[in-house]
Protein backbone atom coordinates (compact mmCIF):
# COMPACT_ATOMS: atom_id res chain seq x y z
CA UNK A 1 0.00 0.00 0.00
CA UNK A 2 1.20 3.50 -0.87
CA UNK A 3 1.11 5.08 2.61
CA UNK A 4 0.48 8.75 3.25
CA UNK A 5 2.76 10.58 5.69
CA UNK A 6 1.17 11.51 9.03
CA UNK A 7 1.30 15.05 10.37
CA UNK A 8 0.74 15.71 14.07
CA UNK A 9 0.39 19.26 15.42
CA UNK A 10 1.34 19.74 19.09
CA UNK A 11 1.71 22.69 21.40
CA UNK A 12 1.72 22.65 25.21
CA UNK A 13 -0.46 19.72 26.32
CA UNK A 14 1.91 16.88 27.30
CA UNK A 15 -0.73 14.50 28.70
CA UNK A 16 -2.93 14.76 25.62
CA UNK A 17 0.05 14.47 23.30
CA UNK A 18 1.22 11.28 24.99
CA UNK A 19 -2.23 9.65 24.62
CA UNK A 20 -2.26 10.52 20.91
CA UNK A 21 1.26 9.19 20.31
CA UNK A 22 0.60 5.99 22.25
CA UNK A 23 -2.56 5.34 20.21
CA UNK A 24 -0.73 6.15 16.98
CA UNK A 25 2.08 3.75 17.89
CA UNK A 26 -0.46 0.92 18.34
CA UNK A 27 -1.87 1.39 14.82
CA UNK A 28 -1.38 -1.52 12.46
CA UNK A 29 0.45 0.62 9.87
CA UNK A 30 2.46 2.79 12.28
CA UNK A 31 5.70 0.84 11.78
CA UNK A 32 5.60 1.45 8.03
CA UNK A 33 4.56 5.12 8.20
CA UNK A 34 6.47 8.37 8.38
CA UNK A 35 5.40 10.83 11.07
CA UNK A 36 6.02 14.58 10.99
CA UNK A 37 5.51 16.35 14.33
CA UNK A 38 5.10 20.13 14.21
CA UNK A 39 5.68 21.66 17.64
CA UNK A 40 4.40 25.23 17.90
CA UNK A 41 6.51 27.76 19.81
CA UNK A 42 5.73 30.09 22.72
CA UNK A 43 3.65 33.23 22.36
CA UNK A 44 5.36 36.60 22.64
CA UNK A 45 4.42 37.11 26.30
CA UNK A 46 4.39 33.43 27.28
CA UNK A 47 4.17 32.70 31.02
CA UNK A 48 6.12 29.98 32.82
CA UNK A 49 3.21 27.53 32.56
CA UNK A 50 3.11 27.79 28.74
CA UNK A 51 6.87 27.49 28.38
CA UNK A 52 6.93 24.51 30.75
CA UNK A 53 4.16 22.79 28.78
CA UNK A 54 5.98 23.30 25.48
CA UNK A 55 9.22 22.00 27.02
CA UNK A 56 7.49 18.86 28.37
CA UNK A 57 5.87 18.19 25.00
CA UNK A 58 9.18 18.52 23.17
CA UNK A 59 10.83 16.13 25.59
CA UNK A 60 8.20 13.44 25.22
CA UNK A 61 7.92 13.53 21.40
CA UNK A 62 11.61 12.49 21.40
CA UNK A 63 11.05 9.78 23.98
CA UNK A 64 10.31 6.96 21.52
CA UNK A 65 10.22 6.14 17.84
CA UNK A 66 6.45 6.43 17.58
CA UNK A 67 6.29 5.39 13.91
CA UNK A 68 8.61 3.80 11.36
CA UNK A 69 10.26 7.17 10.78
CA UNK A 70 9.80 10.40 12.75
CA UNK A 71 10.79 13.96 11.85
CA UNK A 72 10.28 16.80 14.34
CA UNK A 73 9.86 20.43 13.34
CA UNK A 74 10.06 22.90 16.24
CA UNK A 75 8.81 26.44 15.70
CA UNK A 76 10.75 29.12 17.55
CA UNK A 77 7.66 31.33 17.81
CA UNK A 78 3.93 30.75 18.10
CA UNK A 79 2.11 30.49 14.78
CA UNK A 80 -1.26 29.58 16.28
CA UNK A 81 -3.29 26.53 15.32
CA UNK A 82 -4.63 27.78 11.99
CA UNK A 83 -1.31 29.01 10.61
CA UNK A 84 0.51 25.95 11.97
CA UNK A 85 -1.85 23.64 10.11
CA UNK A 86 -1.90 25.65 6.87
CA UNK A 87 1.89 25.98 6.63
CA UNK A 88 2.65 22.47 7.93
CA UNK A 89 0.20 20.64 5.67
CA UNK A 90 1.18 22.75 2.66
CA UNK A 91 4.86 21.92 3.19
CA UNK A 92 4.43 18.14 3.50
CA UNK A 93 1.59 17.64 1.00
CA UNK A 94 3.57 19.38 -1.76
CA UNK A 95 6.24 16.69 -1.40
CA UNK A 96 4.06 13.59 -1.02
CA UNK A 97 0.81 14.53 -2.78
CA UNK A 98 -1.33 13.40 0.15
CA UNK A 99 -1.31 13.51 3.97
CA UNK A 100 -3.07 12.26 7.11
CA UNK A 101 -3.48 14.97 9.74
CA UNK A 102 -3.94 14.75 13.52
CA UNK A 103 -4.00 17.29 16.33
CA UNK A 104 -2.86 16.69 19.90
CA UNK A 105 -6.24 15.63 21.30
CA UNK A 106 -7.34 12.95 18.78
CA UNK A 107 -6.89 9.31 19.76
CA UNK A 108 -7.18 6.93 16.81
CA UNK A 109 -8.13 3.26 17.00
CA UNK A 110 -5.83 0.47 15.79
CA UNK A 111 -7.20 0.58 12.24
CA UNK A 112 -7.45 4.35 11.87
CA UNK A 113 -4.42 4.55 9.53
CA UNK A 114 -5.65 1.61 7.46
CA UNK A 115 -9.01 3.31 6.86
CA UNK A 116 -7.49 6.67 5.94
CA UNK A 117 -4.90 5.17 3.61
CA UNK A 118 -7.47 2.92 1.96
CA UNK A 119 -9.72 5.89 1.33
CA UNK A 120 -6.92 8.07 0.00
CA UNK A 121 -5.82 5.38 -2.44
CA UNK A 122 -9.30 4.41 -3.65
CA UNK A 123 -10.69 7.93 -4.16
CA UNK A 124 -7.60 9.78 -5.36
CA UNK A 125 -9.00 10.17 -8.90
CA UNK A 126 -12.47 11.30 -7.69
CA UNK A 127 -11.87 15.07 -7.66
CA UNK A 128 -15.20 15.86 -5.96
CA UNK A 129 -14.03 13.94 -2.88
CA UNK A 130 -12.06 16.51 -0.86
CA UNK A 131 -11.00 14.19 1.93
CA UNK A 132 -11.45 11.15 4.14
CA UNK A 133 -12.34 11.44 7.83
CA UNK A 134 -11.84 8.89 10.60
CA UNK A 135 -14.58 10.55 12.63
CA UNK A 136 -18.34 10.01 12.37
CA UNK A 137 -20.87 12.67 13.27
CA UNK A 138 -23.61 11.57 15.65
CA UNK A 139 -26.56 10.02 13.81
CA UNK A 140 -30.18 9.67 14.92
CA UNK A 141 -30.15 6.00 13.86
CA UNK A 142 -27.43 3.46 13.13
CA UNK A 143 -26.06 3.65 9.59
CA UNK A 144 -25.77 0.21 8.01
CA UNK A 145 -23.46 1.05 5.12
CA UNK A 146 -19.80 0.89 6.13
CA UNK A 147 -18.95 4.25 4.52
CA UNK A 148 -20.92 7.22 3.23
CA UNK A 149 -20.45 10.72 1.84
CA UNK A 150 -21.49 14.03 3.40
CA UNK A 151 -21.41 17.55 1.96
CA UNK A 152 -19.43 18.68 5.05
CA UNK A 153 -15.88 17.98 6.20
CA UNK A 154 -14.44 17.07 9.58
CA UNK A 155 -11.06 18.35 10.74
CA UNK A 156 -10.76 15.52 13.30
CA UNK A 157 -8.36 12.92 11.92
CA UNK A 158 -8.60 13.42 8.18
CA UNK A 159 -6.67 12.75 4.99
CA UNK A 160 -6.57 14.77 1.79
CA UNK A 161 -4.65 15.22 -1.46
CA UNK A 162 -2.45 18.06 -2.75
CA UNK A 163 -4.70 18.99 -5.68
CA UNK A 164 -7.71 19.27 -3.34
CA UNK A 165 -5.75 21.16 -0.68
CA UNK A 166 -4.51 23.64 -3.28
CA UNK A 167 -8.12 24.50 -4.18
CA UNK A 168 -8.81 25.78 -0.67
CA UNK A 169 -9.07 29.54 -0.22
CA UNK A 170 -7.91 30.43 3.29
CA UNK A 171 -9.14 34.03 2.93
CA UNK A 172 -12.29 33.93 5.09
CA UNK A 173 -13.35 37.44 4.08
CA UNK A 174 -13.33 36.54 0.38
CA UNK A 175 -15.22 33.31 1.08
CA UNK A 176 -17.89 35.11 3.11
CA UNK A 177 -18.31 37.72 0.38
CA UNK A 178 -18.81 35.02 -2.27
CA UNK A 179 -21.30 33.08 -0.14
CA UNK A 180 -23.27 36.26 0.62
CA UNK A 181 -23.31 37.21 -3.07
CA UNK A 182 -24.84 33.81 -3.86
CA UNK A 183 -27.26 34.19 -0.90
CA UNK A 184 -26.39 30.69 0.26
CA UNK A 185 -25.28 31.50 3.82
CA UNK A 186 -27.82 29.32 5.59
CA UNK A 187 -27.10 26.43 3.21
CA UNK A 188 -23.63 26.35 4.76
CA UNK A 189 -25.15 25.16 8.06
CA UNK A 190 -25.58 21.44 8.66
CA UNK A 191 -28.17 20.19 11.12
CA UNK A 192 -27.48 21.93 14.40
CA UNK A 193 -23.97 23.05 13.37
CA UNK A 194 -23.88 26.74 12.45
CA UNK A 195 -20.98 26.87 9.99
CA UNK A 196 -22.13 30.22 8.60
CA UNK A 197 -21.76 31.86 12.02
CA UNK A 198 -18.33 30.24 12.36
CA UNK A 199 -17.23 31.76 9.06
CA UNK A 200 -18.44 35.19 10.18
CA UNK A 201 -16.62 34.77 13.50
CA UNK A 202 -13.46 33.93 11.55
CA UNK A 203 -13.80 37.16 9.58
CA UNK A 204 -14.37 39.12 12.81
CA UNK A 205 -11.27 37.56 14.38
CA UNK A 206 -13.25 35.82 17.14
CA UNK A 207 -11.85 32.43 16.17
CA UNK A 208 -8.69 31.26 14.41
CA UNK A 209 -9.81 28.35 12.23
CA UNK A 210 -8.40 26.94 9.01
CA UNK A 211 -11.14 24.26 8.94
CA UNK A 212 -14.05 26.65 8.35
CA UNK A 213 -12.22 27.99 5.28
CA UNK A 214 -11.61 24.44 4.03
CA UNK A 215 -15.30 23.61 4.42
CA UNK A 216 -16.55 26.87 2.87
CA UNK A 217 -14.25 26.37 -0.13
CA UNK A 218 -15.42 22.76 -0.48
CA UNK A 219 -19.04 23.89 -0.21
CA UNK A 220 -18.62 26.41 -3.03
CA UNK A 221 -17.09 23.69 -5.23
CA UNK A 222 -19.81 21.15 -4.30
CA UNK A 223 -17.28 18.79 -2.76
CA UNK A 224 -17.87 15.92 -0.33
CA UNK A 225 -16.03 13.99 2.41
CA UNK A 226 -16.00 10.24 3.00
CA UNK A 227 -16.91 9.03 6.52
CA UNK A 228 -17.01 5.64 8.33
CA UNK A 229 -20.26 4.44 9.94
CA UNK A 230 -18.41 4.18 13.26
CA UNK A 231 -15.89 6.67 14.63
CA UNK A 232 -12.33 5.41 14.44
CA UNK A 233 -11.12 8.06 16.87
CA UNK A 234 -12.23 10.04 19.88
CA UNK A 235 -11.50 13.55 21.04
CA UNK A 236 -9.99 13.99 24.53
CA UNK A 237 -9.75 17.77 24.29
CA UNK A 238 -13.05 18.84 25.89
CA UNK A 239 -11.49 19.71 29.24
CA UNK A 240 -10.77 23.40 28.82
CA UNK A 241 -7.14 22.92 27.76
CA UNK A 242 -7.61 23.40 24.02
CA UNK A 243 -7.53 26.60 21.98
CA UNK A 244 -11.00 26.07 20.50
CA UNK A 245 -12.39 22.96 22.19
CA UNK A 246 -13.16 24.57 25.55
CA UNK A 247 -14.95 22.46 28.14
CA UNK A 248 -18.31 22.08 26.41
CA UNK A 249 -18.87 19.11 24.12
CA UNK A 250 -20.16 20.02 20.65
CA UNK A 251 -23.59 18.76 19.67
CA UNK A 252 -22.26 16.58 16.85
CA UNK A 253 -19.77 14.73 19.09
CA UNK A 254 -20.31 10.99 19.35
CA UNK A 255 -18.43 9.46 22.28
CA UNK A 256 -20.20 6.08 22.20
CA UNK A 257 -18.40 4.64 19.20
CA UNK A 258 -15.74 1.90 19.33
CA UNK A 259 -12.54 3.36 17.84
CA UNK A 260 -10.88 -0.05 17.42
CA UNK A 261 -13.41 -1.37 14.90
CA UNK A 262 -12.03 -2.25 11.47
CA UNK A 263 -13.94 -0.77 8.55
CA UNK A 264 -13.21 -1.72 4.96
CA UNK A 265 -13.28 1.00 2.29
CA UNK A 266 -14.99 -0.14 -0.91
CA UNK A 267 -14.84 2.03 -4.01
CA UNK A 268 -18.34 3.20 -4.93
CA UNK A 269 -20.09 5.98 -6.80
CA UNK A 270 -19.76 9.39 -5.18
CA UNK A 271 -23.40 10.03 -4.32
CA UNK A 272 -25.00 11.90 -1.42
CA UNK A 273 -27.66 9.53 -0.05
CA UNK A 274 -30.52 11.66 1.22
CA UNK A 275 -31.58 9.29 4.02
CA UNK A 276 -28.05 9.18 5.45
CA UNK A 277 -27.56 12.95 5.20
CA UNK A 278 -30.87 13.56 7.01
CA UNK A 279 -30.00 10.89 9.58
CA UNK A 280 -26.78 12.76 10.45
CA UNK A 281 -28.52 16.14 10.48
CA UNK A 282 -31.12 14.84 12.94
CA UNK A 283 -28.35 13.30 15.00
CA UNK A 284 -26.81 16.71 15.70
CA UNK A 285 -30.14 17.87 17.17
CA UNK A 286 -30.70 14.68 19.18
CA UNK A 287 -27.23 14.79 20.71
CA UNK A 288 -27.81 18.41 21.74
CA UNK A 289 -30.85 17.35 23.80
CA UNK A 290 -29.00 14.36 25.21
CA UNK A 291 -25.96 16.51 26.06
CA UNK A 292 -28.12 18.93 28.06
CA UNK A 293 -29.67 16.11 30.06
CA UNK A 294 -33.32 16.78 29.15
CA UNK A 295 -35.69 18.03 31.86
CA UNK A 296 -33.79 16.34 34.70
CA UNK A 297 -30.56 17.90 33.51
CA UNK A 298 -32.26 21.30 33.47
CA UNK A 299 -33.50 20.87 37.05
CA UNK A 300 -30.27 19.43 38.45
CA UNK A 301 -28.23 22.29 36.99
CA UNK A 302 -30.45 24.66 38.96
CA UNK A 303 -30.54 22.76 42.28
CA UNK A 304 -28.40 24.37 44.99
CA UNK A 305 -25.19 22.31 45.32
CA UNK A 306 -25.52 22.45 49.10
CA UNK A 307 -28.81 20.56 48.89
CA UNK A 308 -27.41 17.91 46.56
CA UNK A 309 -24.40 17.26 48.80
CA UNK A 310 -26.56 17.28 51.93
CA UNK A 311 -28.91 14.74 50.38
CA UNK A 312 -26.07 12.51 49.28
CA UNK A 313 -24.13 12.44 52.51
CA UNK A 314 -26.26 13.53 55.45
CA UNK A 315 -29.55 11.99 54.37
CA UNK A 316 -27.93 9.03 52.60
CA UNK A 317 -29.61 9.78 49.27
CA UNK A 318 -28.38 8.43 45.98
CA UNK A 319 -29.81 11.01 43.55
CA UNK A 320 -29.95 8.62 40.61
CA UNK A 321 -31.21 5.57 42.52
CA UNK A 322 -33.27 6.66 45.57
CA UNK A 323 -34.37 3.07 46.24
CA UNK A 324 -30.80 2.26 47.26
CA UNK A 325 -31.45 4.15 50.49
CA UNK A 326 -33.97 1.59 51.59
CA UNK A 327 -32.24 -1.46 50.17
CA UNK A 328 -28.90 -0.60 51.75
CA UNK A 329 -28.96 1.19 55.13
CA UNK A 330 -25.78 3.02 55.99
CA UNK A 331 -22.68 0.95 56.79
CA UNK A 332 -24.05 -2.15 55.05
CA UNK A 333 -21.39 -4.07 53.16
CA UNK A 334 -22.09 -4.60 49.46
CA UNK A 335 -20.36 -4.63 46.07
CA UNK A 336 -20.29 -2.19 43.13
CA UNK A 337 -18.66 -2.29 39.68
CA UNK A 338 -15.60 -0.06 39.18
CA UNK A 339 -13.71 -0.24 35.87
CA UNK A 340 -14.94 -3.77 35.24
CA UNK A 341 -14.05 -5.11 38.70
CA UNK A 342 -16.29 -5.72 41.73
CA UNK A 343 -15.36 -3.29 44.47
CA UNK A 344 -16.05 -4.37 48.04
CA UNK A 345 -17.59 -1.39 49.82
CA UNK A 346 -18.55 -0.82 53.48
CA UNK A 347 -21.13 1.94 52.86
CA UNK A 348 -23.19 2.76 49.76
CA UNK A 349 -23.79 6.44 50.57
CA UNK A 350 -20.10 7.33 50.92
CA UNK A 351 -19.20 5.18 47.90
CA UNK A 352 -21.73 7.01 45.69
CA UNK A 353 -20.43 10.39 46.82
CA UNK A 354 -16.77 9.49 46.30
CA UNK A 355 -17.36 7.75 42.97
CA UNK A 356 -19.22 10.77 41.63
CA UNK A 357 -16.47 13.15 42.75
CA UNK A 358 -13.57 11.01 41.52
CA UNK A 359 -14.81 9.32 38.33
CA UNK A 360 -17.61 11.63 37.16
CA UNK A 361 -16.38 15.09 38.16
CA UNK A 362 -12.71 13.98 38.10
CA UNK A 363 -11.63 16.28 40.91
CA UNK A 364 -8.12 14.75 40.96
CA UNK A 365 -7.46 14.99 37.23
CA UNK A 366 -4.11 16.50 36.27
CA UNK A 367 -1.82 16.49 33.27
CA UNK A 368 1.86 15.72 32.94
CA UNK A 369 4.06 14.57 30.11
CA UNK A 370 5.60 11.89 32.33
CA UNK A 371 4.75 8.31 31.55
CA UNK A 372 5.18 7.27 35.20
CA UNK A 373 4.33 10.18 37.54
CA UNK A 374 4.88 9.82 41.30
CA UNK A 375 1.66 10.21 43.29
CA UNK A 376 1.10 10.22 47.07
CA UNK A 377 -2.48 9.27 47.93
CA UNK A 378 -3.05 10.42 51.50
CA UNK A 379 -6.38 9.05 52.68
CA UNK A 380 -6.88 6.34 50.06
CA UNK A 381 -9.98 4.93 51.78
CA UNK A 382 -11.30 1.89 49.84
CA UNK A 383 -9.20 2.56 46.73
CA UNK A 384 -11.30 4.70 44.39
CA UNK A 385 -8.70 7.47 44.15
CA UNK A 386 -5.81 5.02 43.66
CA UNK A 387 -7.79 3.23 40.94
CA UNK A 388 -8.57 6.54 39.24
CA UNK A 389 -4.89 7.56 39.24
CA UNK A 390 -3.96 4.21 37.65
CA UNK A 391 -6.64 4.71 35.01
CA UNK A 392 -5.24 8.17 34.27
CA UNK A 393 -1.59 7.05 34.32
CA UNK A 394 -1.25 3.24 34.10
CA UNK A 395 2.51 3.36 34.74
CA UNK A 396 2.32 5.77 37.69
CA UNK A 397 4.09 5.04 40.96
CA UNK A 398 1.66 5.43 43.87
CA UNK A 399 2.06 5.33 47.63
CA UNK A 400 -1.40 5.08 49.24
CA UNK A 401 -1.92 5.73 52.96
CA UNK A 402 -5.02 4.57 54.85
CA UNK A 403 -4.97 4.47 58.67
CA UNK A 404 -8.29 2.73 59.49
CA UNK A 405 -7.52 -1.04 59.82
CA UNK A 406 -11.01 -2.11 58.64
CA UNK A 407 -11.10 0.30 55.70
CA UNK A 408 -7.52 -0.63 54.80
CA UNK A 409 -8.66 -4.24 54.33
CA UNK A 410 -11.24 -3.03 51.77
CA UNK A 411 -8.46 -1.03 50.09
CA UNK A 412 -6.13 -4.04 49.92
CA UNK A 413 -8.80 -6.39 48.55
CA UNK A 414 -9.97 -3.89 45.93
CA UNK A 415 -6.52 -2.92 44.67
CA UNK A 416 -5.37 -6.57 44.56
CA UNK A 417 -8.11 -7.30 42.01
CA UNK A 418 -6.41 -5.05 39.44
CA UNK A 419 -2.90 -6.56 39.80
CA UNK A 420 -1.39 -3.08 39.61
CA UNK A 421 2.35 -2.61 39.54
CA UNK A 422 4.07 0.21 41.46
CA UNK A 423 1.31 0.63 44.06
CA UNK A 424 2.46 0.57 47.68
CA UNK A 425 -0.36 0.39 50.27
CA UNK A 426 0.53 1.68 53.74
CA UNK A 427 -1.75 1.04 56.75
CA UNK A 428 -0.68 4.18 58.61
CA UNK A 429 -2.02 7.64 59.28
CA UNK A 430 -0.20 10.79 58.19
CA UNK A 431 0.97 13.02 61.04
CA UNK A 432 4.12 14.91 62.08
CA UNK A 433 5.82 11.95 63.74
CA UNK A 434 6.37 8.21 63.70
CA UNK A 435 4.29 6.77 66.51
CA UNK A 436 0.90 5.56 67.66
CA UNK A 437 -2.28 7.59 68.20
CA UNK A 438 -5.94 7.05 69.08
CA UNK A 439 -8.30 6.83 66.11
CA UNK A 440 -12.08 6.92 65.76
CA UNK A 441 -13.28 4.55 63.03
CA UNK A 442 -16.49 5.90 61.47
CA UNK A 443 -17.02 2.87 59.27
CA UNK A 444 -16.80 4.60 55.89
CA UNK A 445 -14.95 7.75 54.81
CA UNK A 446 -15.07 9.84 57.99
CA UNK A 447 -12.63 8.20 60.41
CA UNK A 448 -10.17 10.54 62.12
CA UNK A 449 -7.55 10.99 64.82
CA UNK A 450 -9.02 11.98 68.18
CA UNK A 451 -6.20 14.56 68.52
CA UNK A 452 -7.90 16.37 65.63
CA UNK A 453 -11.40 16.18 67.12
CA UNK A 454 -12.33 14.49 70.38
CA UNK A 455 -16.11 14.64 69.85
CA UNK A 456 -16.05 10.88 69.18
CA UNK A 457 -14.29 8.39 71.40
CA UNK A 458 -11.32 6.42 70.11
CA UNK A 459 -12.15 2.94 68.84
CA UNK A 460 -8.67 1.79 67.83
CA UNK A 461 -5.00 2.74 67.93
CA UNK A 462 -3.19 3.36 64.65
CA UNK A 463 0.42 3.85 63.58
CA UNK A 464 1.40 7.26 62.22
CA UNK A 465 4.15 8.36 59.88
CA UNK A 466 5.69 11.64 58.70
CA UNK A 467 5.62 12.37 54.96
CA UNK A 468 9.11 13.87 54.95
CA UNK A 469 10.92 10.69 53.87
CA UNK A 470 8.48 10.23 50.97
CA UNK A 471 9.34 13.62 49.50
CA UNK A 472 12.87 12.68 48.40
CA UNK A 473 11.98 12.90 44.69
CA UNK A 474 9.71 15.03 42.51
CA UNK A 475 6.08 14.48 43.49
CA UNK A 476 3.63 15.04 40.65
CA UNK A 477 0.58 15.02 42.92
CA UNK A 478 0.25 15.01 46.69
CA UNK A 479 -3.33 14.30 47.74
CA UNK A 480 -4.31 14.95 51.37
CA UNK A 481 -7.85 13.90 52.29
CA UNK A 482 -7.03 13.07 55.90
CA UNK A 483 -10.01 14.35 57.90
CA UNK A 484 -8.55 17.31 59.74
CA UNK A 485 -4.90 16.20 60.00
CA UNK A 486 -3.97 18.31 56.97
CA UNK A 487 -2.71 21.33 58.92
CA UNK A 488 -0.36 19.28 61.12
CA UNK A 489 0.99 17.38 58.10
CA UNK A 490 1.53 20.55 56.04
CA UNK A 491 3.26 22.23 58.96
CA UNK A 492 5.56 19.20 59.21
CA UNK A 493 6.55 19.17 55.51
CA UNK A 494 6.46 22.90 54.72
CA UNK A 495 10.22 23.00 54.11
CA UNK A 496 10.07 19.92 51.83
CA UNK A 497 7.51 21.22 49.34
CA UNK A 498 10.06 22.32 46.75
CA UNK A 499 9.81 18.88 45.08
CA UNK A 500 5.98 18.87 45.03
CA UNK A 501 4.35 20.11 41.81
CA UNK A 502 0.66 19.84 42.78
CA UNK A 503 -1.25 19.41 46.03
CA UNK A 504 -4.88 18.58 46.64
CA UNK A 505 -6.10 19.22 50.19
CA UNK A 506 -9.54 18.59 51.62
CA UNK A 507 -9.67 21.16 54.40
CA UNK A 508 -11.94 20.45 57.38
CA UNK A 509 -13.32 22.95 59.88
CA UNK A 510 -14.66 21.44 63.12
CA UNK A 511 -17.55 22.90 65.04
CA UNK A 512 -16.45 24.98 68.06
CA UNK A 513 -12.76 24.31 67.28
CA UNK A 514 -10.17 26.92 66.21
CA UNK A 515 -9.94 27.34 62.43
CA UNK A 516 -6.49 27.27 60.84
CA UNK A 517 -7.29 27.84 57.19
CA UNK A 518 -4.98 30.87 57.23
CA UNK A 519 -2.00 28.71 58.24
CA UNK A 520 -2.72 26.17 55.48
CA UNK A 521 -2.94 28.90 52.84
CA UNK A 522 0.16 30.73 54.08
CA UNK A 523 2.25 27.54 53.96
CA UNK A 524 1.18 26.88 50.39
CA UNK A 525 1.68 30.46 49.21
CA UNK A 526 5.10 30.68 50.88
CA UNK A 527 6.10 27.49 49.05
CA UNK A 528 5.32 29.13 45.70
CA UNK A 529 1.92 27.61 44.98
CA UNK A 530 -1.02 29.27 43.26
CA UNK A 531 -4.39 28.35 44.77
CA UNK A 532 -7.90 27.47 43.70
CA UNK A 533 -10.61 26.72 46.27
CA UNK A 534 -14.13 25.32 46.02
CA UNK A 535 -16.67 23.79 48.37
CA UNK A 536 -17.88 20.33 47.30
CA UNK A 537 -19.43 19.07 50.50
CA UNK A 538 -20.39 20.69 53.78
CA UNK A 539 -21.46 24.28 53.34
CA UNK A 540 -24.23 26.53 54.59
CA UNK A 541 -26.53 28.63 52.45
CA UNK A 542 -27.18 31.17 55.26
CA UNK A 543 -24.28 30.72 57.71
CA UNK A 544 -25.26 33.85 59.71
CA UNK A 545 -28.48 32.04 60.58
CA UNK A 546 -27.57 28.37 60.65
CA UNK A 547 -24.44 26.27 60.11
CA UNK A 548 -24.94 22.85 58.57
CA UNK A 549 -22.73 20.17 60.14
CA UNK A 550 -21.66 16.61 59.37
CA UNK A 551 -19.46 14.45 61.62
CA UNK A 552 -18.99 17.53 63.83
CA UNK A 553 -17.59 19.51 60.85
CA UNK A 554 -19.15 22.81 59.79
CA UNK A 555 -17.17 23.46 56.61
CA UNK A 556 -15.24 21.49 54.02
CA UNK A 557 -13.12 22.94 51.21
CA UNK A 558 -11.19 21.50 48.31
CA UNK A 559 -7.89 23.36 47.97
CA UNK A 560 -5.89 22.94 44.76
CA UNK A 561 -2.30 24.17 44.91
CA UNK A 562 -0.10 24.18 41.83
CA UNK A 563 3.14 25.78 40.77
CA UNK A 564 3.40 28.01 37.70
CA UNK A 565 6.70 27.19 36.02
Amino acid sequence: MNLAPIILFVYKRPWHTRQVLESLKSNTLAGDSKLYIFSDGPQQNADHNEISGIHEVRELIREEKWCGEVEIIERDRNLGLAQSVITGVSEIISEYGKVIVLEDDLIGGRYFLEFLNDGLNKYESQKEVFGISGYKFHSANKIQKSTFFLPVMSSWGYGTWADRWNKINFDAKALLAEINSRETGKELDFGNISFYDMLRDQVKGKIDSWAICFYASMFLKKGVFLFPNTSLLRNIGFDGTGIHSGSSIPSHYNSSEKPDEKIEVKRKAVILERDIVENIKKGTYHSEVKRNGGIMGFLKRRMPPEFIQFARRKLNRDIKHPKNVYQFPRYTKTKKQVLGKEFDIPDLASFNFMYREIFVHEIYKFYTGKKAPYIIDGGANIGLSTTYFKKLYPHSKIIAFEPDPEIFEFLRVNIDKFNYKEVNLVNKGLWDMEGELDFWSEGADGGLLTKVDSANKASVKIETVSLKRFLNQEVDLLKLDIEGAETVVLRDIQHNLDKVKRIFIEYHSFKDKPQNLDEVLNILISAGFRLHINSPGISSKSPFVKLNTYNNMDMQLNIYAFKIY
